[in-house]
């Protein structure tokens, strides 16, 4: 949807949020049967939440699970997966929003439980209101309404901060053995069935036998400052691409960086703006050693798949964004603005202050190449030791 009319609309509705008494959490006389999750952007959250949705259902195996949320979280990504009942979508104009707000107010009065997983819109714990009980997170811009509350931490890993909400919810509804944290996503790819051209591309890029590095170069339009120097790339490719395999990744967003990747080289496969998230969750789970790329939102897919990244963090910080995969490391810079995206404080910039990025512009690629094999060195080790 358009961004602008969200934050417009947000932003008249912070004043009167704030004269909102507490909705207090009264003892449950059952477990909740219609639960519904708030989380209105972006696809990476949505990546974050969806973990969550699953272990809820696990816990509350009667409950129906909905989600609202807005078409930047990319929602018929996952509308197959078996534990989300419905998906509403809020619409896209403001006037259709403005319609659309009162009926779903009074939609809302069916569902035992409202939790709201955005960290700043207002919209959302208004929403959130309309519940039997509502929870959410407390921040210096939010909270003040939830029945059930805990506070919003900017150091802790996203994945993380939202299974404590949920589990604050099972401890309100007395939850004896709450199922364990889930992080990764397999059932995204639970019915889809790869082309014969992508079997086929999986056969070719893998008959080299050497490791496959994903190189993904991009980002969001929206949020292009996050990108390293596409030069940086192009000398980490120039100088490993005879011992590894490099795919380059990217969609829509990234189509302008297509003519910068081609390269006449064997071992090199451009694939921006030829592949669906589908294709590439196949592609990470089956064919990949390693995703090496910026913040956004591919760094996801490939985390719901288990691939570890080599991720490159500026203006975000990567504990706090990042992947949690053991597996997974982060390059980042130790400079005093960083970070300069503060969601939870309604923070998120699209441009650096300074001219350049400084913060990415810090990272060497030499610093990139030695993780990076080094990473590939240690998953080749594994590999020769569970082999029979």
């Amino acid at each position: 949807m358009k961004l602008q009319t969200l934050k417009f609309l947000d932003k008249l509705l912070s004043a009167a949020i704030m004269r909102l008494p507490r909705n207090r959490a009264k003892p449950p006389s059952h477990p909740p049967r219609r639960i519904l999750l708030i989380k209105l952007s972006a696809m990476g959250d949505a990546f974050c939440l969806l973990p969550v949705a699953r272990r809820l259902a696990a816990a509350f195996p009667d409950a129906k699970i909905d989600w609202l949320t807005t078409d930047r979280s990319n929602p018929n990504l996952f509308k197959n997966l078996p534990f989300l009942h419905d998906t509403l979508i809020v619409p896209t104009h403001a006037r259709a929003l403005l319609v659309w707000l009162p009926k779903l107010f009074y939609a809302i009065r069916k569902y035992d439980i409202v939790m709201d997983f955005d960290q700043y819109y207002h919209l959302s714990e208004l929403l959130s209101c309309g519940g039997k009980i509502s929870a959410g997170f407390i921040t210096s811009l939010k909270g003040k309404t939830f029945s059930l509350a805990i506070p919003y931490d900017p150091q802790l890993n996203e994945k993380v901060l939202f299974h404590k909400l949920a589990e604050r919810a099972m401890e309100h509804y007395g939850v004896p053995a709450a199922p364990s944290r889930g992080f990764y996503l397999p059932e995204l790819l639970d019915n889809f069935i790869p082309s014969q051209s992508l079997q086929h591309l999986a056969a070719e890029i893998k008959k080299h036998q050497l490791p496959v590095v994903v190189l993904y170069a991009g980002s969001s339009l929206n949020a292009s400052f996050r990108r390293l120097g596409i030069e940086k790339y192009l000398a980490i490719i120039e100088q490993t691409c005879n011992r590894h395999i490099f795919v380059i990744a990217g969609g829509p967003d990234e189509l302008a960086l297509k003519p910068h990747f081609q390269l006449q080289h064997p071992n090199v496969y451009n694939l921006i703006g030829t592949l669906n998230l589908l294709e590439w969750a196949w592609l990470f789970r089956h064919v990949a050693d390693l995703l090496l790329g910026n913040d956004g939102g591919l760094l996801h897919v490939a985390e719901s798949q288990s691939t570890p990244m080599l991720a490159i963090f500026g203006p975000s910080l990567f504990r706090k964004w990042g992947s949690i995969n053991p597996e997974s490391r982060g390059i980042e810079t130790d400079l005093p603005c960083r970070p300069c995206l503060k969601n939870y404080l309604g923070i998120v910039p699209t441009r650096c202050q300074f001219s350049t990025v400084k913060c990415l512009d810090a990272i060497e690629v030499a610093t990139i190449i030695s993780n990076m094999e080094n990473m590939l060195e240690k998953k080749a080790r594994q590999h020769i030791l569970i082999s029979p």
